[in-house]
């Protein structure tokens, strides 16, 4: 009735492409974060250089 591994295809493919594209992403708000640095944006490039990081060691 209910298979457990369902949608685990979907899921892997989201996390494969949101893996190729926090990197850029990463790197335009770091550019963005030296011009105009806010709060905001000091921690939303922290944020991101982190989930990069996690990518990079297959934690997420």
């Amino acid at each position: 009735m209910f298979k457990k591994n369902r949608l685990q295809p979907f899921f892997k493919k989201c996390r494969e492409g949101l893996g190729v594209i926090v990197l850029p992403l990463a790197l335009f708000q770091l550019i963005r974060t030296i011009f105009l640095p806010t709060t905001l944006d000091v921690m939303l490039t922290a944020l991101l250089f982190f989930i990069y990081i996690g990518f990079l060691k297959h934690w997420l």
